[in-house]
């Protein structure tokens, strides 16, 4: 039985395969054009030997199969070649483009220049988020409506895929997700059966209309201190007497490697980082923000960062 090292060692070598594969061609040739290693070879400019066996190592973890001498995408595959459906994309596309930015932040350490997305950043980045574990986001709304306890209007800033959304709408909430523009439009054929309302907007933007609920799921470590204090201090303006706001985050002092999580957002954003329960305190402490609170997401690596607007 292989250990928990051993496994994780494979995994990363999935990744890193995976993203050799794509960067030389191999991927698109195989998925779309090619099935034998010599066609992929022509098809890709590579050598016969980094086609036979970057094959054969995608077939032994189940990407492709074979089917008398050529091999076939199998549905594991779908999502390098298919970005219709959400839903479909899964985990890996996203960890290739991060591991895209990883590859090249030495050089962004040195300019202080922002790494350039990669071509489908967007597309790969909901897919990852439509793919999050399903007992997580009943964890992280769970504790947002156990935390606000009242109230049926739920703002859901950053909503990418509408993840934690749907989740609000199956409790009965009438939720409205916000986001940009190029999100929402993926959003309007993903959601379009949904009961979720759709509102374009910036994370640390003024807020329009009133709320009894303001989430961000895992969004203010995208961005910088100062978007996250805005974004708090709109979130209250747009709250009802007696709202809440609530944001699930990695907080540092309580989240396991948050620093490590910091480093990922060094490689993946232009400003983001993980905050300090003090900072968070005083940011909710300064936007008049009450009753701040800061607590483990129980099931999770996440803490609650919640906060109330008086009631006048």
């Amino acid at each position: 039985m292989p250990t928990r090292d051993a496994a994780r060692a494979h995994e990363f070598r999935e990744l890193l395969v995976l993203w050799a594969a794509r960067k030389a061609g191999i991927l698109d040739a195989v998925m779309t054009k090619a099935g034998t290693p010599e066609t992929v070879a022509r098809e890709a400019n590579v050598t016969e030997r980094a086609a036979r066996i970057t094959i054969e190592a995608l077939a032994e973890r189940g990407f492709l199969k074979q089917v008398g001498e050529a091999y076939e995408p199998t549905n594991r595959a779908l999502g390098f070649f298919a970005k219709t459906d959400l839903n479909s994309i899964g985990q890996l596309s996203h960890e290739l483009d991060a591991l895209d930015r990883w590859v090249a932040l030495p050089e962004a350490m040195r300019t202080g220049e922002q790494t350039p997305e990669p071509p489908e950043w967007t597309v790969n980045k909901l897919g990852a988020h439509a793919a999050m574990d399903e007992a997580t986001v009943r964890a992280v709304v769970t504790a947002a409506v156990h935390y606000h306890d009242g109230g049926t209007r739920v703002l859901d800033v950053g909503g990418g895929a509408g993840t934690y959304a749907l989740e609000f709408a199956r409790r009965g909430y009438d939720v409205t997700l916000c986001d940009t523009s190029e999100v929402i439009e993926r959003d309007r054929a993903q959601l379009r059966h949904e009961a979720v309302s759709l509102v374009e907007g910036q994370f640390g933007a003024p807020i329009s209309g009133t709320y009894d609920l303001v989430f961000a799921g895992g969004v203010a470590h995208w961005h910088g201190p100062e978007t996250v204090q805005s974004f708090i201090e709109h979130a209250h303006n747009a709250l009802d007497a007696g709202g809440s706001l609530v944001l699930s985050e990695f907080v540092r002092g309580h989240a396991q490697n948050p620093a490590l999580v910091g480093a990922h957002m060094l490689a993946q954003s232009e400003r983001g980082d993980t905050y300090t329960e003090q900072q968070f305190r005083t940011w909710l402490s300064a936007a008049s923000f009450k009753e701040a609170r800061v607590e483990s997401i129980p099931g999770t690596d996440l803490q609650l960062v919640g906060g109330r607007r008086a009631i006048d």
